[in-house]
């Protein structure tokens, strides 16, 4: 609805005048406002950066108890991640812009307001023309955009505009105030010295924005991640926010007494009922802040430590139906190199001609005992084809694959070939740089039932694949009692030990250099674990170890692991070719990309499904006499817990454990993409 339409409904309710109007609709305020102060209030003009979470209720607050004029920012549209806090995140306007969303809400709630946009955002080209008559500035950015917060503050305070920063903290909301006439500025009060990391630069306000923080005590800090510039946030907070922000704007504008500056600081926070205010001498450089400082950077994750696999810039482009340009390309390559595979052995290959991209096997990458004929690896090789199909809809592209192309070449997987057409932007683009092996202990919190059904049809499409599920606690049990068995051989094989050892990069130094493997802190081993995994790495040591019956604390880790978690699950596929393991890994990852969109936690437990393979394929025989016995009990609990399996006909892709999990902290590396390209085809 435009304002012309607006103003057609005010005159149907015999409201033809911008101060009728403003007089009927404003008229329950008067008892805590006077006539005289509301008149005050359509007359001032608010500036607020940012249409988000916490920028878009201040609108909204404002514009129902009467401020008239705005000068309002945003560069960003709305998109479904943004619906748990923001006032204007509606599925109808998503792919909208926050500014014209918001601008059509406060004027569907008054016509008359006068609004001033700034559909870019601020800069330094628009902040002074941002704050030209404007008596109070609401600070709506985003928390991590320090830089352009600075040369707003700073500019509001030369041109003499107070401003509020009020940030959602778990339940709560912390407050500042920023006067141009007393206290701190913004640079003193949060100690801005140069060279300044970006780390340090969110650490300080955060840390100066809620000096005695309430929600440390509920937040889970393993959510923050301040590189990727991403945490938790509610609705409930930017109320609050809102709130306390629009009350100090009202008595800013109507000069009315009790504004205190920083570095007072105020929070309020209904979850633990606590409200706390003070006054922080010397702001961030007070000893105890910087005590905080380096207590915080303690807890949270080291940096480029939880996704050392930053996801890459995307390229902008013009994509024709005829052409596909090298840059988006080898985008998409790199989408596809970010897949799982066997101890992150990434046996994988790629070459390109006209707009097909070839995906090869390398069957040298990973020769292990787990890896026959190559399922391992060749389920992998599935995972890569979903991961581009997925990062090709970011530029319009659907990504059409053709399985086990008749070319002559043994090592060629699958061919995709890039159609130019009406895609739209997978929600799962995202989640595929996010994507992890998740090793802690989970929370024995039970799924929700839609949550599995989910899952279920988000691969319905790949015929012949299918997700079976355990969540039951006896029944998670049993898992975790088969689990331990077949974990027992991981350690008393000899050669799965040594391919194990080899693939674990026990230094910083040589995870760097190889750029493959699972660095030793991924292992999630605790410190007593990673010594353990050190002593043990010659065979002969861990061969004594075994025999003393200490090799068994491995598959124990296992079985606490099934034991804790909420859910586990089995993904099979009609039939055995490798056609079929491809389509099995396409649906493992999409079932992945899932469970990281859902903030769910994920390990593979792939010693059952290819002790399996190998049972299937190539006998008993490939076992000691000990470890068939073992498997033999294995097997006969495996086959009674899944009952909807056909086991003579059906492939096993994985056995994983998912539920809620704390975040990790360390993550795999992947190889340059140069590496895996090859000259074949191209």
């Amino acid at each position: 609805m435009n304002k012309d339409r607006h103003l057609s409904i005010l005159k149907e309710f015999g409201l033809t005048t911008k101060q009728g109007y403003l007089a009927e609709a404003f008229s329950r305020n008067i008892g805590l406002l006077t006539q005289a102060e509301q008149q005050q209030l359509a007359n001032a003009t608010v500036a607020i950066p940012g249409m988000g979470g916490v920028g878009g209720v201040h609108l909204i607050t404002l514009a129902r108890t009467g401020v008239g004029r705005f000068h309002l920012a945003d560069f960003d549209k709305f998109e479904p991640a943004n619906v748990n806090r923001q006032f204007g995140a509606r599925v109808p306007d998503f792919g909208r812009p926050k500014l014209e969303v918001m601008v059509d809400e406060a004027l569907s709630i008054n016509p008359f307001l006068e609004i001033k946009q700034f559909p870019v955002g601020v800069n330094s080209a628009n902040v002074d023309d941002f704050l030209e008559g404007v008596q109070v500035v609401l600070d709506g950015l985003d928390f991590f955009n320090f830089d352009t917060r600075r040369l707003l503050f700073s500019r509001a305070r030369e041109k003499g505009v107070y401003v509020v920063t009020a940030g959602p903290m778990g339940f709560s909301s912390a407050m500042l105030i920023f006067s141009p006439h007393q206290g701190m500025s913004f640079d003193e009060y949060f100690n801005v010295v140069d060279g300044m990391s970006p780390r340090d630069k969110h650490l300080s306000f955060g840390l100066g924005l809620a000096p005695r923080a309430t929600h440390m005590k509920y937040m889970d800090l393993s959510r923050v991640d301040l590189e990727s510039r991403a945490g938790p946030s509610l609705d409930i907070a930017c109320q609050v926010c809102s709130a306390m922000a629009a009350t100090e704007a009202v008595r800013i504008i109507l000069k009315k007494e009790g504004v205190k500056a920083v570095p007072h600081f105020f929070q309020f926070d209904p979850y633990v009922q606590k409200y706390r205010k003070g006054r922080l001498y010397l702001g961030n450089r007070n000893p105890i802040q910087q005590i905080k400082m380096k207590l915080v950077r303690t807890m949270l994750p080291p940096e480029r430590s939880r996704n050392h696999r930053s996801p890459p810039e995307l390229p902008e482009v013009d994509v024709t139906p005829d052409h596909v340009p090298q840059e988006a390309m080898r985008y998409i390559i790199r989408a596809g190199i970010e897949a799982p595979s066997g101890d992150n052995a990434q046996p994988w290959g790629f070459s390109c001609r006209g707009n097909t991209i070839f995906l090869h096997l390398n069957d040298n990458a990973d020769r292990s005992f787990f890896n026959v004929k190559q399922l391992a690896s060749i389920i992998s090789c599935g995972t890569v084809l979903e991961n581009m199909r997925v990062a090709a809809s970011a530029f319009g592209l659907e990504g059409r694959i053709s399985y086990l192309p008749a070319t002559g070449q043994d090592d060629l997987m699958a061919s995709m070939d890039f159609i130019q057409g009406e895609v739209n932007r997978n929600p799962m683009a995202d989640y595929i740089w996010k994507r992890h092996t998740n090793r802690k202990f989970y929370k024995k919190i039970p799924l929700p039932s839609s949550v599995l059904q989910n899952l279920q049809e988000s691969i319905s499409d790949l015929p012949g694949t299918k997700l079976h599920f355990i969540t039951e606690r006896a029944d998670l049990g049993r898992v975790a009692k088969m689990i331990y068995k077949a974990d027992r051989i991981r350690t008393e094989h000899r050669p799965l030990h040594e391919h194990l050892c080899s693939m674990i990069r026990f230094s910083r130094e040589e995870a760097l250099s190889k750029l493959d493997g699972l660095p030793l802190k991924n292992l999630e081993a605790g410190p007593a674990g990673e010594i353990f995994l050190k002593l043990t790495r010659p065979w002969w040591v861990m061969n004594v170890v075994n025999r003393i019956g200490l090799g068994r604390m491995v598959a124990l880790h296992s079985y606490q692991g099934i034991v804790n978690a909420s859910c586990v699950a089995l993904l099979t596929v009609e039939g055995m070719g490798a056609q079929d393991f491809l389509k099995g890994g396409q649906a493992l990852e999409r079932t992945w990309l899932n469970l990281t969109r859902k903030g769910l936690s994920m390990q593979p437990m792939t010693a059952i499904t290819l002790f399996w393979l190998r049972w299937q394929i190539e006998g008993e025989e490939s076992f000691s006499e000990n470890h068939r016995k073992l498997l033999s009990h294995v097997w006969k609990e495996y086959v009674t817990l899944f009952p909807e399996v056909d086991f003579s006909r059906d492939g096993q892709v994985m056995l994983f454990r998912l539920g809620y999990g704390k975040e990790i902290k360390y993550g795999t590396h992947r190889k340059n993409i140069d590496s895996f390209l090859v000259s074949k085809n191209s």
